[in-house]
């Protein structure tokens, strides 16, 4: 597997690039993040863009690395009155694209006027396009926030230590993170 492993400063110069076309192309008045990995892209876009109507939901579908459930589920809704308005949808990676489709789709349910679709990173197989993405890969991307996540699902399918080693090689981690407490 190819791996691209990116940095919080990867992360920050993205958000900024992501921001400056958000501002030239989108009119919106509310931040959806999706929960877990659009987080920390839909906070710090919250911030450069100086818009804290900042809310959440969770769509959970990847069950290890390039695994998938049947189908995206949302497990957290929206809490929060979304009629009539323009929604920021935040992701940090269209991958198949499901999981933008089902939120998509649950924010139209509940009234939403226009929604807009943001991420990082868009995969050239992705059944979606966002309205704007920064990178376009194949590989596998770790983001610096689900390091030790990587570690374990990469510990889990190895079958030895040695290919452990070599799969944490690839991926760009450094091998004294394994030892790391909680990993």
């Amino acid at each position: 597997m190819e791996y691209l492993r990116l940095s919080w400063d990867d992360i920050e110069n993205d958000c900024k690039i992501l921001a400056d076309e958000i501002q030239k192309k989108i009119e919106f008045d509310i931040i959806v993040g999706i929960a877990r990995g659009g987080w920390v892209p839909a906070r710090i876009l919250s911030d450069i863009l100086d818009n804290d109507e900042l809310h959440t939901m969770r769509v959970k579908f990847y069950t290890d690395i390039g695994k998938t459930a049947k189908e995206p589920l949302i497990t957290h809704p929206t809490q929060f009155d979304v009629t009539g308005k323009k929604v920021l949808l935040v992701d940090d990676i269209a991958d198949t694209g499901e999981s933008l489709i089902i939120a998509i789709d649950h924010l139209k349910k509940r009234n939403a006027g226009k929604i807009f679709v943001v991420t990082l990173i868009k995969k050239p197989t992705s059944k979606f396009t966002p309205d704007i993405f920064v990178r376009e890969t194949s590989a596998w991307v770790i983001f610096p926030w689900e390091v030790n996540e990587t570690i374990r699902n990469l510990r889990r399918s190895a079958r030895s230590e040695d290919e452990l080693m070599e799969e944490m090689k690839k991926a760009g981690l450094a091998s004294e993170q394994v030892l790391q407490p909680g990993v």
